[in-house]
């Protein structure tokens, strides 16, 4: 149960991070954070885990 709920912090987290910087930056920017978040979060974290906060991010960089 502990881990679930530090995955699901570590989503939360990521997924804040992506949206808050998306609008100060570039689209090209900004998707390349997501890129870079992914990368991180797999040295840590499950993919699937992963995988949800980069699509998170992926959608709001399309916006």
């Amino acid at each position: 149960m502990e881990m679930r709920r530090t995955r699901s912090f570590a989503v939360a987290v990521f997924a804040l991070t992506g949206l808050l910087v998306a609008p100060q930056a570039g689209r090209a920017q900004s998707c390349k954070v997501c890129a870079d978040q992914r990368a991180a979060c797999m040295k840590n974290y499950a993919g699937p885990a992963c995988k949800t906060e980069y699509q998170m991010c992926r959608k709001a960089c399309k916006k």
